[in-house]
């Protein structure tokens, strides 16, 4: 078969480039195209140069150093925790491309599918090159927008302890910057709880009767009621301007975010329903409580 390397530099290029260019949008780094423009090219040069000359079995070092060289010549880095995130990115990018490349050239023509000294050589449009680049480029930012969505979720979410007259909860809850609820007499900050996480520290005929209590009717409940010595919370949140939660205050509770943290400045408000429909989390606590906690560890 007859090779044109000028096509083949020039193909290796164009997909070079979209893959470095890719990689630098996901990665968040600076885009300088003159640098990509010239770490395109040296893989182009690399592809020709492995095309004509079998390396044979050091191959897998040079192509890792020559990936090294291209980060580096590309985004310019300096530190080796950022350098190391681009380089599996562009891995990652780099198989990704591939593989849409290759099942393009196979449903056009698998007849066009020809490999020499590990260099595909076979006779394809360069347009099939940009398509598998923007093909490649819609996958990897997809699964990245879902990944770091993922992550964020988790990153927000962290355990929590109650103790209460020598009982305790062990239970999920999520960091809620949007949590801003205090008790308005004594100005205390409020975590939300759902009733059915309660369940073991709070009577249940009284977990049972939320509405009951606060309209009132203490029904069979009524002794329990002072022995807790509820608050009665005004909230407001979308479609619901007038809400009302009772709340109780606990002996402490601890949160395990990077520390543990300690607090027994805070009311436990009793939501009675669901606060995430896929149960990850059953409490909402506010960023303040988090950051007073961690105050609390540092003075002791």
């Amino acid at each position: 078969m007859r090779v044109y390397l000028d096509i083949v530099l020039l193909e290796n290029f164009i997909m070079n480039y979209i893959i470095i260019f890719s990689t630098a949008i996901i990665s968040k780094s600076n885009i300088k195209h003159l640098k990509i423009i010239l770490a395109s090219i040296l893989a182009g040069i690399y592809s020709i140069f492995n095309y004509i000359f079998n390396i044979g079995n050091i191959e897998i070092i040079i192509k890792f150093l020559i990936s090294i060289l291209i980060i580096l010549i590309a985004f310019d880095s300096r530190k080796i925790k950022i350098i190391i995130k681009q380089l599996i990115l562009f891995y990652l990018v780099s198989f990704t491309f591939g593989g849409v490349s290759f099942m393009l050239l196979f449903l056009i023509d698998s007849k066009n599918i020809v490999f020499e000294n590990g260099i595909l050589v076979g006779t394809y449009p360069i347009k099939v090159s940009i398509i598998a680049g923007i093909i490649g480029f819609i996958i990897i930012a997809c699964v990245s927008y879902i990944i770091k969505d993922r992550l964020k979720t988790k990153s927000m979410l962290c355990d929590l302890e109650i103790f209460y007259k020598g009982k305790y909860k062990k239970l999920k809850t999520m960091i809620d910057t949007g949590n801003l609820l205090k008790d308005p007499i004594s100005q205390t900050d409020v975590i939300i709880v759902e009733k059915n996480s309660l369940r073991g520290i709070i009577d249940d005929d009284i977990l049972d009767n939320l509405n009951n209590i606060i309209g009132g009717k203490w029904l069979d409940t009524s002794e329990k009621i002072y022995q807790y010595r509820f608050k009665v919370i005004p909230f407001s949140s979308l479609g619901n301007s007038n809400g009302l939660l009772i709340g109780f205050k606990p002996d402490y509770i601890k949160i395990y975010d990077e520390d543990e943290c300690v607090y027994d400045n805070v009311i436990i408000g009793i939501y009675d329903g669901r606060l995430s429909n896929c149960n990850l989390y059953t409490s909402l606590i506010g960023l303040d409580i988090l950051m007073k906690g961690k105050e609390v560890i540092k003075q002791d």
